[in-house]
């Protein structure tokens, strides 16, 4: 009910109320002044005004439902149809409700619609997005936002929604932001792509050379240009940095290509699309090759180039200048965070998208332990390989996609939908910790995998629960409301899953555009 309707009927009876009071002295067959039909004409009016206001809202409703949602310019934009043709070829006998449909030839294999769909609706097959369960869709249209193509490869048939734009860093054919000097490449551009990351870091190169070579020069100046962040658009660019003769820093929050590192062991990873051609300062040949290979040929081309990064040193700020053509660029390297600034004409910012992964902030989470032998930190934030760990005390921390597939691979194999439970002397103890619930993008696949390992009795699951501390053989769990304490729990490591920061503040507090 609305205030203005209780309002009303307030009013109403106060009337009535107020006629009461003053016909106190009332005739025979009237009650509290007011005759009985005074009274059933009362209730009758007040039913009737109460009928009226519901048909009325429930006939604005209507209405409003009926119409498509108002979309602004900036998503009316975003929308994509098939045309009669496509659709013939590609979703010839498709259903009526909304669903995906992916234009396999602009298709780049990327991952992106993959990953946005919370229901399993998509996978890539021989490296191209397919839909694998169509009556899954409840329209949800992420897939098309994400897709990175132009035009899009992945479109929601059949659905009235307007589609939002997507949200990637502003900046132009030549890789420049709207600050100008600075410069944008690789992931955090909005396009997942390997070959195109490593060529984009090439082209920016001859691009900051061609800008500086038209500028004047800037006595203010240390360098020519500090590169943030060395994953294959970073190192890239570095290694052409380095031919070129400019005077460089490139840094690198983690160690040097940690975003390949972290792929599973062996993975084949695919240089889509396989018609770009590579002219990048790192070699991406052919259609693909396997993680280790990869790892191998790009440091080597490190070590034969001279190529130097600083790793473990993360930037925390990036600001223009406003007496002159530079920027200054503040960081923090190694565990001692020793603050570090740098003064360079140039800025090419190479981050990637996975973003800074969050802490626990916990007493003991920089504690190190021995692993095989070899001293690691006891908390970690990426599962590489879950062969490398048999017969561990593992705390997986998190509830959405990672974390969930991270404690189902430390005991079990999967292949497809299908999960094998690990031999008893390969399997791990894996207790998963939760704030709360699932989250609410977990894949329908994950949830009926992670949901048979917990009625299996392989995995022990603590909801409502948080680290409260970090010990050398023990991880103490506490109520995540009540920061009560509740469990001591024997442990060897812990898997903190639980995101990552993606630098979009941080593009912003530099003056970046997004969207």
């Amino acid at each position: 009910m609305r205030k203005s309707q209780l309002i009303i009927i307030l009013a109403l009876l106060a009337v009535l109320f107020a006629v009461s009071l003053l016909g106190a002295r009332g005739s025979e067959g009237a009650y509290g002044g007011v005759p009985w039909y005074g009274w059933a004409g009362g209730a009758l009016l007040i039913a009737a005004s109460g009928i009226a206001w519901v048909l009325h809202d429930a006939a604005r409703v209507r209405r409003v439902l009926a119409k498509p949602p108002n979309a602004t310019r900036e998503e009316v934009s975003e929308q994509a149809h098939l045309s009669e043709e496509l659709r013939a070829k590609y979703d010839p006998q498709g259903p009526r409700y909304p669903h995906p449909v992916i234009i396999t030839e602009r298709c780049i294999g990327c991952h992106a619609c993959v990953e946005a769909c919370p229901h399993d609706v998509l996978a890539v097959v021989d490296g191209f997005a397919t839909p694998i369960a169509r009556e899954q869709c409840v329209e949800d249209t992420s897939c098309q936002v994400e897709c990175p193509v132009s035009p899009k490869a992945c479109i929601v048939v059949n659905t009235t929604k307007a589609i939002p734009k997507r949200k990637v860093p502003a900046r132009d054919a030549r890789f420049e932001t709207n600050v100008a000097g600075c410069y944008i490449v690789g992931d955090v551009s909005g396009t997942p792509l390997i070959k195109n990351a490593a060529n984009e870091g090439a082209d920016v190169i001859r691009h900051v050379i061609e800008d500086l070579g038209q500028s004047p020069a800037e006595p203010n100046a240390q360098l020519d240009l500090v590169i943030i962040g060395a994953g294959p658009a970073g190192l890239s660019a570095a290694v052409l940095a380095a031919q070129a003769g400019l005077r460089y820093v490139a840094i690198e929050q983690d160690r040097l290509l940690a975003t390949i590192e972290a792929y599973p062991a062996n993975k084949y990873v695919y240089f889509k699309p396989e018609t770009m051609q590579s002219r990048g300062g790192i070699d991406v040949p052919g259609a693909g090759a396997q993680r280790e290979a990869l790892l191998e040929t790009w440091t080597r081309t490190i070590f034969e180039r001279g190529v130097k990064v600083n790793e473990r040193e993360s930037c925390k700020s990036v600001r223009r200048a406003e007496d002159g053509d530079y920027f200054t660029i503040e960081t923090e390297a190694g565990v001692a965070k020793e603050p570090r600034k740098y003064i360079a004409r140039r800025v090419v910012l190479a981050l990637g998208n996975r973003g800074t992964p969050m802490k626990l902030g916990v007493r003991g989470e920089d504690l190190r332990v021995v692993i095989d032998g070899r001293a690691e930190p006891k908390v970690q934030y990426r599962l590489a390989d879950p062969e490398a760990y048999k017969r561990r005390r593992i705390v997986v921390v998190g509830a959405g996609n990672s974390a969930i597939e991270a404690a189902v691979d430390l005991v079990a194999r999967r292949d497809g939908d299908q999960i094998t439970f690990r031999p008893d002397e390969e399997t791990n103890e894996v207790a998963l910790v939760i704030r709360s619930d699932m989250k609410n993008d977990l894949k329908f696949n994950n949830k009926m995998q992670i949901y048979d390992c917990i009625d299996s009795g392989k995995i022990n699951v603590h909801f409502g629960t948080a680290i409260k501390e970090v010990r050398a053989g023990e991880v103490v769990l506490m109520n995540a409301r009540t920061k009560e304490e509740t469990a001591t729990i024997k442990n060897d490591l812990v898997f903190a899953l639980i995101g990552g920061e993606r630098p979009t503040e941080f593009l912003k507090s530099i003056g970046i555009k997004i969207g």
